[in-house]
């Protein structure tokens, strides 16, 4: 099957059925920026995908392209005379790179731009399922994460709680 009848499968499925990316995997990057992507994922990608700044920029965002044109349009809808909208839309496609694909090891090249940005020097990265996406994050960026999630659970359990009574 060539490249565009298997990125049309992918995006055929993508379209038809939700993508779920779960799970978290340790990796490191290695001297020229290149990552390990986990097979699961890799196949759930398609064959191209997009690069991108996650939306707060803290961490690095892998599309599938589907779902990158999907959170496109949800932006194009929000209008373009908006300064604040456009001053975060030039930085994150400044960061954003489409038409990526993985090599022959399964390896993605994280292009030194955005990995500078948002991994500055960090070498070892967690790869995490994000629902629609993989999120890539330094591993002490994802340690304090972790950490201070762990001291809000509490708080966010009963938050979610609340949320349910309000259902009923």
């Amino acid at each position: 099957m060539d490249e565009k009848a298997t990125q049309a499968q992918a995006d055929s499925r993508a379209e038809s059925q939700p993508i779920r990316f779960i799970g978290s995997f340790n990796h490191s990057l290695d001297n020229k920026g290149r990552l390990v992507i986990p097979q699961g994922f890799r196949e759930k990608l398609g064959e191209t995908f997009c690069i991108a700044p996650s939306y707060d920029f803290q961490s690095i965002s892998v599309y599938p392209t589907a779902m990158w044109e999907r959170r496109n349009a949800q932006y194009e809808k929000l209008g373009n005379l908006n300064p604040a909208l456009n001053r975060y839309l030039e930085q994150f496609y400044a960061l954003s790179y489409d038409g990526q694909s993985c090599d022959g090891q399964g390896r993605i090249l994280l292009p030194v731009n955005i990995r500078a940005k948002i991994l500055q020097e960090e070498r070892d990265v967690e790869i995490t399922g994000a629902n629609d996406h993989v999120r890539i994050v330094a591993a002490t960026v994802s340690q304090s994460s972790w950490n201070d999630f762990r001291q809000q659970l509490p708080n966010l359990l009963d938050l979610i709680a609340a949320l349910d009574q309000g259902d009923k």
